[in-house]
């Protein structure tokens, strides 16, 4: 994803901010990977339209929130949790990489 698909869905119209934003992403998308398998190569994930999505949302909740925050804080009645949406998409991600993994591993296997 470009820094300029990000800027769209975040409605961002200057420049100020692309470093920022490139690097918010790039963690993004260290940060799932991680959570879904810390020892695979992130190229893996390219394929999974979840992935990106998750790392969009994770980015955008980074960009707009960039105090740092604990799991369960609340400040002036806002929550600065990881987003909900997030969780379930690094879940959904998690079962169809392990899948695709096992998968590949038994078409991988000699026949007997």
């Amino acid at each position: 994803m470009t820094t300029e698909e990000i800027k769209n869905y975040l409605r961002i119209d200057h420049t100020l901010d692309d470093n920022l934003i490139d690097n918010l992403y790039q963690s993004a998308r260290e940060y799932i990977k991680n959570a879904i398998d810390v020892t695979a190569d992130i190229k893996i994930f390219d394929k999974y339209k979840l992935f990106d999505r998750a790392a969009l949302l994770l980015t955008a909740h980074w960009y707009e929130n960039r105090l740092a925050s604990v799991q369960t804080s609340t400040i002036g009645g806002y929550s600065n949790d990881i987003p909900y949406g997030v969780v379930p998409l690094i879940q959904q991600l998690r079962g169809q990489y392990y899948y695709d993994k096992e998968r590949e591993a038994n078409d991988n296997q000699p026949a007997k």
